[in-house]
């Protein structure tokens, strides 16, 4: 059964040269580390898929390394998952992020992909409208979808299980 793993950046300082500039802050990167984590313990994403923000990258950034050590990665051959940066992504629509969805290979067993607010969390109420738009996603937290396969049609996804990293 095949699992998406849809996220909100982590923490970014509040001004940057320009909004697509915008760094994580010290707090963002200690919940993008956490989340990481517990994503390689958990799921262990074979596709990874982030807006081209700085944050968005830097928190999936954080994601791939974590996964890539918990599979024997070091600094000279760091593993196998490595990040798409998709454009689109950072002002994007549903649809975009559809299309990100849909972009995942068949044989993926896990897929994340990292993005920003409002946007993730109408994909979310989007893929299970039963659940609606969730009230708040904070920012590095996640929603996970276990599958039944790839082929899901949005809106019939089952409620996913929401988690919030606080980089503590």
């Amino acid at each position: 059964m095949p699992v998406l793993i849809l996220a909100r950046h982590a923490k970014a300082e509040a001004h940057g040269p320009t909004d697509f500039e915008r760094s994580l802050d010290s707090k963002g990167l200690a919940q993008a580390v956490e989340a990481g984590a517990e994503i390689a313990e958990r799921w262990s994403p074979d596709v990874a898929i982030a807006s081209a923000a700085r944050r968005t990258v830097q928190t999936g950034q954080a994601v791939v390394e974590a996964v890539n050590r918990a599979h024997g990665g070091t600094l000279d051959e760091p593993g196998d998952l490595t990040l798409c940066e998709d454009p689109s992504l950072y002002s994007g629509s549903v649809d975009d992020w559809l299309d990100a969805i849909n972009s995942i290979p068949a044989d993926a067993q896990c897929a994340y992909i990292v993005g920003h607010q409002p946007t993730v969390a109408e994909v979310v109420g989007h893929l299970n409208p039963e659940g609606g738009v969730p009230d708040t996603f904070r920012p590095s937290s996640i929603a996970v979808f276990d599958l039944e396969s790839w082929d899901v049609e949005p809106g019939r996804y089952p409620a996913p299980q929401i988690r919030v990293f606080h980089g503590v």
